[in-house]
């Protein structure tokens, strides 16, 4: 009986590998790949639109992730979730248009915040918290590795063809979800898992961030003051007010704050979040290189590579560091101190005077931005399984990814517009440094738990 369980766990844990990194591969591409893509169906004043629709979607399905899986079950969620997210990458593969291919991605985004939490929940319910860092630790190392690989295969790829990519894509898909619905087992549901879900949190997380991405991505082609984004603007100002007065009022907020009260978690919270604002930016690294620069998708694809092999070291590093010692304070630092040194290099790039140039300091600057991703794969999750009680384990982690795909949405609303007013991208890439430098000083306010403490 044993040997049967300690099988099904190493199958469901191949599984989950399989696909944590999958989801990292196309997403690491999407920088790649989208510019071919809106490039095939003339599209390329909307290419912004691949990157924020799915951040959007990403944004409001974390947040309700950590309640869906303790109602219905960590492994119910997963696999559901799992479900539709390889259907409707298989719809944009085979999408005729740019807008179903955008608005398959969208859902794919959703379906991805709701599992994307609950793979450390998960995790952590198959090997204990004592032991789920090390076990994070690898499957975001191999994460890191997707990101590597991801773009200099979506380059070649799609100087072929773009569906390429998704039709050799999804069977490895297919073959993790299945290791998954043999292997993942039933965990019992946290006590308090019959609450109700905060519907209207749910919609005026939608009716805000919809229409102000669309704002943002649309304000220079129909004009700033146009009635159409003026409408768009004040839709998304409604439910931002109904967000905030409707979550102080949740019996069961899908935004727990209360966890920020937490000083300890509220730190790393920050810094994940401004962060994942800057290095939104390295999203449009590609597209820069090939619209400004002048050079094929292939190059492209390639320019990230340096960065990734660094992070991949750093990411195995720092895995265990996490895990043997227990502290955090100084790759915290490290990783606040790369993004400053990127966010310079960004500044720096939009100055240069070849294309050659250009390019090298494209490289450079994603190198000090990118490598830390290390650091972005372990300590936000990885340091609330040391700070959090197990029964806000799960809400933990979903608000913890509401940073990142909140900083992501935010970033590709602003760049979208940036893009879309200036096709040199010069403002785009000036904007990382001023979040670096936050993050910077949130890094260096964040304290390690030390024996003893109270949290």
């Amino acid at each position: 009986m044993q040997a049967t369980k300690d099988t099904k766990r190493t199958l469901a844990y191949i599984g989950i590998l399989i696909v944590n990194f999958m989801t990292m591969f196309l997403v690491a591409s999407v920088g790649t790949y989208g510019y071919t893509v809106a490039g095939y169906f003339d599209s390329i004043s909307s290419v912004g639109m691949i990157f924020t629709l799915e951040s959007v979607a990403r944004c409001v399905a974390i947040p309700i992730s950590g309640k869906f899986s303790d109602k219905v079950g960590h492994r119910q969620l997963f696999l559901s979730a799992l479900v539709v997210y390889i259907a409707a990458y298989a719809v944009a593969a085979f999408s005729p248009s740019f807008w179903v291919f955008t608005i398959a991605r969208t859902v794919t985004g959703f379906a991805w915040g709701l599992f994307v939490s609950n793979i450390f929940v998960l995790i952590s319910d198959m090997f204990g918290q004592d032991d789920a860092p090390r076990y994070s630790g690898i499957a975001q190392s191999l994460s890191t590795v997707a990101m590597i690989v991801g773009s200099p295969v979506a380059g070649i790829l799609c100087s072929l063809n773009w569906r390429l990519f998704f039709y050799s894509s999804i069977p490895v898909l297919v073959t993790g979800a299945v290791l998954c619905f043999i292997g993942i087992p039933d965990v019992p549901k946290q006590s308090g898992a019959h609450s109700g879900i905060d519907v209207g949190g749910c919609v005026a997380t939608f009716v805000t961030l919809i229409p102000f991405s669309l704002a943002m991505n649309w304000g220079s082609t129909y004009g700033w003051t146009s009635p159409l984004l003026l409408g768009l603007i004040a839709v998304a100002v409604i439910g931002l007010i109904g967000l905030v007065l409707g979550e102080r009022k949740a019996e069961n907020p899908i935004y727990p704050a209360k966890l920020l009260v937490n000083k300890y978690y509220l730190a790393i919270f920050m810094v994940s979040l401004f962060y994942s604002l800057g290095n939104a930016a390295n999203n449009y690294t590609p597209t820069y290189v090939q619209l400004v620069l002048g050079y094929s998708s292939t190059v492209a694809g390639f320019i990230t590579l340096p960065a990734l092999i660094i992070a991949t070291v750093l990411s195995a590093v720092f895995g265990n560091m996490a895990a043997n010692t227990g502290r955090y304070k100084k790759m915290t630092v490290f990783w606040a101190l790369s993004a400053v040194v990127g966010g310079v290099l960004f500044w720096v790039m939009t100055g240069s005077g070849t294309s050659l140039v250009g390019l090298v300091l494209v490289v450079l600057a994603s190198l000090f931005y990118g490598m830390v991703n290390g650091v972005q794969q372990i300590v936000p999750y990885t340091y609330p399984m040391k700070v959090l009680k197990p029964e806000e384990l799960a809400g933990g982690m979903a608000f913890m990814g509401v940073g990142g795909a909140l900083g992501n949405t935010i970033a590709s609303g602003i760049y979208g517009a940036q893009l879309a007013a200036d096709p040199t991208m010069v403002t785009l890439f000036k904007m990382p440094l001023l979040w670096a430098v936050i993050m910077l000083i949130f890094a260096l306010i964040f304290k390690d738990i030390r024996a003893g403490e109270t949290l």
